[in-house]
Formats: C-alpha cells, structure tokens, sequence
C-alpha cells in the first residue's frame, strides 16, 4: 500500500498543480467594463459590510459608517481610477483568475491599511497605537470581507456568461441567415488560394474549401474540406505568415494558434471562459481568444451583409 501511494502520489499532486494553474490562467472579467456599473459595485459593497457591522457587531455607529466610506474610496480608486492611470495594467482582454485574485488581495491590503489610518486619525482608540490598529483592522478586514468579495465574484462571473452566451445566440442567428443565403446560386463564389512555405513548398485549394489552419511554433497544419472528408496538410510556415497570405475578409486570426474561415463556422458556443467555434463536417472546435472574440462575433454579422449585398 505505501508503494502504491509512494507512486501515484506525485503524479496527482501534479495534475492537481496543472489543473490550478490553469484554472489561474483562464479568462475572468474586469469587473463590468463599464464606470458607471463599476461604481455601483464598490458602493453595493460598502453598503453590505456597513449593514452586516450594524447587525452583527456592537460596534459604534460612526465608527462603522467611517469603515464604509473607507472602504468605498479605497474600492472605487482601485476598481475605477487606476485602470485609467494604468490602461496597460488593467488590459480587459489579458485579465484572468489569478489577477482578479491578486488584485483582489491587494484591494484588502489597502484597505486595511486606509482603514487603520482613518481609525487612528478620527480619535477612534486613542489608547491602541496606529500599528495595533492595523493589527486589529486586518483580521476584521478579512473576515467580513470574505461575504460581498464572494458575492461580487458570482456577480462579475455571471454576468461574464450571460454576455457570452447572448453573442453567440445571436452569431448562430447570423450563421443561419448565411446557410440561407449562400443556397442561393448567385452568392457561391470559388476563389483558389496559393500557400507558400518557407522551404517553397505550396498548397493551391478554394477558398470556399478552407476550414482552418492550427499552428506551432514555426509550422502551420491546414485543414479543408475535400468532397465527403476532411484533408490536412502540413506546412513549414508560422501563422502570421500565413495570416498575410490568407489576407482577405473571410479568413480571421481568433487564436494565438488558430486562423478560420468565417464560411466554416458551423455553430458558436459560449460559457464564462469565452467562446468556441464548431467547424462544419468536423468535430473540432476553435478557440477564441478574448482579445478576438468581439471582432470574430463581428465578422460574422458583416459576413452576412456581404452575402446580402451580392
């Protein structure tokens, strides 16, 4: 028994490392993209915790109406103001769970440190010095923080997937418009399309047969559609060369790693962590990255005033 546990336990502990930080990578909203929105978030908060401090707590009225203010300016200046003093920082389509987790930390560091000072500077203990109010202030900051933090999460993360899956309720709405449209005789089109390699290897195919091309390092698998079935070939050439020589309105980058033909998407999903394009006659499903998923959503629309003004 203690052999078996002896093997088997590093590689669990290694999926379970792997697996958390993946989970660390993936993609989390910034809030709600939106000033307005994200003012009302620190303000629902300070709110809670004055309320829950009133209930909860045989603390002074002023002293926890002077914790919610604090902790109002503290949330709004971080969630609203330094984005605007970092815009790089705070990039939308880069933010992730493992940033909302530090920037979440961060936000009770400051907090507490805020709170401390206000408590110290409004007379509030006169007998506690300033560093054992912070010492007091952090364990109360943590605590009743871990509910309207919580709560926010579930806020942002709904939200997040209730944007998503409207997106691609209306891109699949569009995709069929397309599958109408291109019935029609007048709107099929057959361009050929030339791929140089950089050993000068080519690849000649209809555009209208392309599905997508997937890519690593210095090589670009590309895949389309032959007849009944689904041919692929592989070619030494990295995907932003062959993003130039797929330069035409059908063909977008949506991935670090991917370029589709808009034409092949069959279907889009979408959950909290983005989107995904299904490719017709396959079972594979492109992923989008958050950086490309309002551009590939509109391409699709565009794509479909293009068959219409054909």
């Amino acid at each position: 028994m203690k052999a078996f546990i002896s093997q088997t336990t590093p590689g669990f502990t290694f999926r379970v490392w792997a697996h958390f930080v993946e989970t660390l990578k993936s993609p989390f909203p910034y809030y709600l993209n939106d000033d307005r929105k994200n003012t009302l978030i620190p303000a629902g908060m300070s709110i809670f915790l004055v309320v829950f401090m009133l209930v909860f707590q045989p603390y002074n009225p002023q002293k926890v109406i002077l914790i919610g203010s604090v902790t109002f300016i503290v949330l709004f200046a971080n969630i609203v103001l330094l984005p605007r003093l970092f815009p790089a920082l705070f990039e939308v389509s880069n933010w992730t769970v493992g940033k909302y987790i530090l920037f979440t930390l961060w936000q009770l560091f400051v907090d507490g440190i805020a709170t401390a000072i206000a408590l110290h500077v409004f007379n509030f203990h006169p007998e506690v010095t300033l560093i054992e109010k912070m010492y007091k202030v952090y364990s109360g900051v943590f605590t009743n923080g871990i509910i309207p933090i919580a709560l926010a999460t579930l806020v942002l993360r709904n939200q997040m997937l209730q944007e998503n899956l409207r997106s691609a309720v209306m891109a699949n709405r569009e995709l069929e418009r397309i599958r109408l449209l291109k019935e029609d005789p007048t709107h099929t089109k057959s361009n050929i399309v030339t791929i140089y390699s950089d050993t000068r290897e080519t690849l000649s195919l209809p555009l209208s047969e392309l599905l997508y091309v997937e890519a690593s390092d210095n090589y670009s698998t590309i895949y389309w559609k032959n007849g009944e079935g689904v041919e692929k070939k592989m070619l030494r050439i990295n995907l932003k060369n062959m993003e130039s020589q797929l330069d035409n309105y059908f063909a977008i980058r949506c991935h670090r790693s991917f370029i589709v033909n808009i034409n092949a998407i069959d279907h889009v999903t979408g959950n909290a962590n983005g989107y995904k394009l299904g490719i017709k006659d396959t079972n594979f499903s492109v992923p989008v990255s958050r950086a490309k998923g309002k551009e590939v959503i509109e391409k699709i629309g565009q794509l479909r005033n293009v068959f219409e003004l054909n």
